[in-house]
């Protein structure tokens, strides 16, 4: 996984509610728009806007039924992540710098 991507999937979850609906998703394996709204005290465009960031980092996906909409969480996404994360942690040395190669356009490296 690309750093882009981490990143975006790290800001998508690192909102309180989003992390928690991301939670409620995974527990229940797939909910329809209107159960996630009633598990959570926020309006509807609210819960669309929360939804909307998760899905476009790849978070959850959307699965259409007719007039229904649900919405399941992708586990193999957060399972690259997961594996992901500590091995882009452990490239960094103690400043900062890619033990690998220099990062360019960096002050003193």
């Amino acid at each position: 996984m690309d750093d882009g991507k981490l990143v975006r999937v790290l800001k998508a979850l690192a909102d309180p509610q989003r992390f928690r609906m991301v939670q409620e998703i995974a527990a229940a394996g797939e909910l329809s728009c209107g159960q996630v709204a009633a598990r959570f005290s926020l309006s509807q465009p609210t819960i669309s806007h929360h939804l909307r960031i998760l899905g476009d980092a790849g978070v959850i996906s959307v699965r259409h039924d007719a007039q229904h909409h649900f919405i399941s969480v992708d586990r193999k996404l957060l399972d690259e992540v997961a594996a992901t994360l500590p091995a882009s942690l452990t490239e960094f040395g103690p400043r900062g710098r890619k033990r690998a190669r220099k990062v360019a356009g960096r002050k003193g490296s």
